[in-house]
């Protein structure tokens, strides 16, 4: 009885999975857009100046809608780089990249230093008008990796019942665009929660992490996400090895939690 149970929890995840990717095709244009002026927000406050930025305390630099992590070579770091991907999105989509971008591996600039002396170098300008003129394409990838998340999440978990908890969070996230905004945002702001280095004292403070930490609430499950982001974000800091540098994002981090629950975020 047992074993027949467990087989129906992992039928259960799969139609829930397949909702889940249906849900995601039905998003309009304008709703993808809608959103990604709120990332944009989020990431650079809607000032075109920071879609190219290097944060005090980080060794790499920020790019793009997204702030798309790109590292210089030889960069010994337990975060994710987006960046490398997001090129070789835009390039399966046929956009114009610059010569020496395609051939760029690592982020030419050493240092913060290198990075603020180089502002107004050629490369620099080549990598703004490439980033202010693919919004879509950026979107649409951030967009990628969130529908992506979930089976990346549930590969990671042992219990069939912890995988149905996550994947109808999840689902019940995927109900209206402020809950897709949510997901879409926060997988880009703070990754899937999968990677084995993203984690201070073994605890992690991605996707999986919060939906695994988040409490069921049928009437409001933006609240209850909203609430249980804080709550892992609180927690990163309090395990950080640079505490004094990532309490100062603290409240930042909190304002961007605060709008999951907001209705009034994509007006």
């Amino acid at each position: 009885m047992k074993h027949f149970n467990y087989i129906l929890l992992i039928i259960a995840i799969s139609l829930s999975t397949k909702s889940f990717a249906d849900n995601i095709s039905e998003l309009s244009d304008k709703q993808l857009h809608t959103i990604g002026q709120k990332i944009y927000h989020n990431e650079t406050g809607s000032n075109p100046e920071y879609l190219i930025a290097w944060n005090t305390g980080e060794a790499f630099a920020s790019l793009g809608l997204g702030h798309f992590i790109w590292f210089p070579e030889g960069t010994d770091s337990r975060f994710t780089e987006t960046f490398p991907s997001l090129l070789h999105y835009m390039q399966s989509k046929d956009v114009d990249i610059p010569a020496w971008l395609q051939k760029q591996k690592h982020c030419p600039w050493q240092t913060k230093e290198d990075f603020i002396n180089a502002k107004n170098s050629k490369k620099m300008q080549d990598l703004r008008h490439l980033l202010i003129s693919t919004f879509e394409h950026q979107l649409r990838f951030i967009q990628q990796r969130m529908r992506q998340s979930l089976p990346l999440m549930l590969a990671t978990l042992d219990s069939p019942e912890s995988k149905i908890l996550v994947a109808g969070r999840f689902e019940a996230l995927t109900a209206n665009d402020l809950g897709m905004y949510s997901l879409i945002d926060y997988v880009n702001f703070k990754g899937e929660g999968t990677s084995e280095t993203e984690k201070y004292n073994n605890q992690g403070w991605g996707l999986l992490q919060v939906l695994l930490n988040m409490q069921d609430d049928a009437d409001n499950p933006h609240m209850a996400f909203s609430r249980s982001c804080d709550a892992i974000l609180t927690r990163r800091v309090e395990n950080s090895p640079q505490r004094d540098v990532e309490k100062n994002w603290l409240a930042g981090w909190r304002r961007r939690c605060a709008t999951y629950n907001d209705v009034n975020t994509l007006e």
